[in-house]
């Protein structure tokens, strides 16, 4: 058993796991409110792989995945994830807690590594700092509720970075495997892969290990190298019959840059300098470099994040982040010289996945994932270089007193952000979520159900997840209907858009997507509606389910609670989610 003083050495970390805990275990089951398209398809291939051994489709395994072939139906993606995923959404049914909680835990061990990492970098103080910052980020609570690829892979990265910095000999070695996680982990970061192994086993031998091992790291370099030779050539020779995501990558010869450099040309004057300042070269470094500085913009990363983040309200890392993160930066640099260039030069590595990505300069802040547990480095040692300025016992805990109250309003901004705010918003598609429900209980009431939208393959995915209908009973059944590509689940029927339907002339229940227009006339209906205002999502003909209940003319009083949707009965369902018009 650990001694009492072995105790409080470690509490300060057993509390900061369990703040992290409690930050991405609460509510897990209702919010995100929805499962996005991207984490559907490791979701449902991965428990297709616990069922069967293979996708949903039955054309893919998971063995041919590490020579990056991929699932059908799908462009090529991570390939880890399934594998990570199986044990726990296989073994159970369908839940949003269930899919969630594995990626989770990994976030939870991230916050682990960062202490790890920091620690053997600066010192215990800067590692404890920066586990609590890691705890509380608002990206890393963030991605670690989602089955996004991220989270496994900044995981797998810090691990490997951590034995690279810390093992001696031929434990070395064991950086292998974990790099080759981090490699399969995310697609994205496939880009930083060799440059990070590159400068993590540099830093390694040459600051850390005094120039030795150098046989060790040689190894473990040439291995990562082999890894990402193997993936360039199942492109180059064409192994998956997937469509290559090479087009993906930013080079001088992109059309995008060719149509930039054209219209520029167009509107100029002409002359001798035109060709010299106006070319495909030039227009790459300037899309090159746009990208980068946009990577560090203040409002970016702690006002208001992008799209993909969703937030809006509050960036990546919280305001106050910003302040330690420029002392953070310059202490590291007068301090611990060697580190802060290897930490800065991480950094710079971790934008590379985002700079490298087509030629459109918006941000996508899920490939600049990698770049963020180092910016966090900075920010700890920014705020251990307050904290012990001051000199008095009473002063010094008294700051530590102040940076966690602080701390501790920010965060509730954002949980309150989080949990009461983006929840009403349709992220994820959470409008499928509530058709799912629907079409369970119109289902049980008998009769034919038709589903007419534009996305009719994505709403039958989501309606197996919803339904927990995809498992040992189904699973041939539903190979059969992706080999048939028509989608037919017994009786439902789900169909691409047609605006000349006349539900009059049916008994049968009809959903119709409003994406997909107008019908000829206004027939009288029900809807599912949005949260956010009221607006239809799809229109309900025929309804048998929730006519007799009392339906409001929107969605209103929506709690936590409401998201437990798919345990809901029919009267409380409808009257929460179903409106009358």
């Amino acid at each position: 058993m650990l001694s009492k003083k072995a105790l409080l050495n470690f509490l300060p970390l057993i509390l900061i796991i369990l703040l992290a805990s409690i930050l991405r275990l609460l509510w897990l089951d209702k919010v995100p409110t929805a499962i996005g398209g991207d984490e559907l398809t490791y979701i449902i291939n991965a428990k297709a792989l616990y069922l069967t051994g293979t996708d949903i489709s039955g054309t893919w395994n998971p063995l041919s995945g590490f020579i990056f072939k991929y699932p059908a139906y799908t462009l090529p993606q991570a390939e880890l994830p399934y594998l990570l995923l199986a044990p726990v959404v296989g073994a159970t049914g369908f839940s949003l807690f269930d899919a969630r909680i594995t990626y989770a835990i990994l976030s939870i061990l991230t916050v682990l590594m960062m202490y790890l990492v920091a620690k053997e970098l600066f010192s215990k103080e800067i590692g404890i700092i920066a586990g609590f910052i890691a705890a509380i980020n608002p990206w890393f609570i963030y991605i670690g509720r989602t089955d996004y690829e991220t989270s496994p892979a900044i995981f797998f990265f810090l691990l490997g970075l951590y034995v690279l910095l810390k093992a001696k000999g031929k434990r070395i070695y064991l950086s292998i495997p974990f790099l080759y996680f981090a490699f399969y982990s995310y697609i994205a970061t496939k880009l930083a892969f060799i440059p990070f192994v590159l400068l993590a086993c540099f830093y390694s031998w040459y600051f850390v290990n005094k120039k030795k091992y150098l046989k060790e790291y040689l190894i473990v370099f040439l291995a990562s190298l082999f890894l990402v030779v193997i993936f360039a050539a199942s492109f180059i020779f064409k192994v998956s019959s997937s469509p290559s995501r090479l087009g993906e990558i930013l080079n001088p010869n992109d059309p995008a840059i060719i149509k930039q450099v054209d219209q520029i040309r167009k509107l100029s004057i002409q002359t001798p300098f035109t060709g010299v300042f106006e070319n495909k070269i030039t227009m790459y470094f300037r899309i090159v470099l746009t990208k980068l500085f946009k990577s560090f913009a203040s409002d970016y990363l702690f006002v208001y994040g992008d799209n993909f983040f969703s937030i809006l309200r509050n960036g990546m890392f919280y305001v106050l982040d910003a302040f330690f993160l420029l002392i953070g930066f310059a202490a590291s640099y007068a301090n611990k010289r060697k580190a802060f260039w290897f930490i800065l030069a991480m950094t710079l590595i971790g934008t590379i996945p985002q700079i490298l990505h087509t030629a459109d300069t918006g941000n996508m802040v899920i490939h600049l994932s990698l770049m963020f547990p180092f910016l966090i480095i900075f920010i700890a040692a920014g705020i251990w270089e307050v904290i012990k300025i001051f000199k008095n016992k009473y002063y010094f805990y008294g700051s530590i007193a102040v940076t966690v109250l602080l701390y501790s309003f920010l965060i509730l901004n954002f949980m309150n952000i989080y949990f009461f705010q983006f929840t009403l918003q349709d992220y994820f598609d959470f409008h499928v979520r509530p058709l799912a429900k629907y079409t369970s209980l119109a289902k049980q009431n008998g009769g034919e159900i038709i589903i007419y939208s534009n996305k009719s393959s994505d709403i039958f995915k989501k309606y197996l997840f919803y339904s927990n209908n995809y498992n040992k009973d189904t699973y041939l059944y539903v190979r059969k209907i992706y080999k048939s590509n028509t989608f037919t689940f017994e009786n439902i029927k789900f169909l691409g858009c047609d605006n000349t339907i006349d539900p009059t002339k049916t008994s049968d229940t009809i959903i119709y997507d409003f994406e997909c227009g107008n019908l000829s006339k206004d027939y009288p209906h029900l809807a599912l509606s949005r949260l956010s205002d009221g607006g239809q999502n799809y229109e309900i003909f025929n309804d048998k389910i929730c006519k007799s209940f009392s339906l409001k003319p929107y969605p209103s009083g929506i709690t936590i609670g409401d998201f437990s949707i798919e345990n809901m009965n029919a009267q409380r369902f409808c009257e929460t989610y179903v409106t009358s018009h």
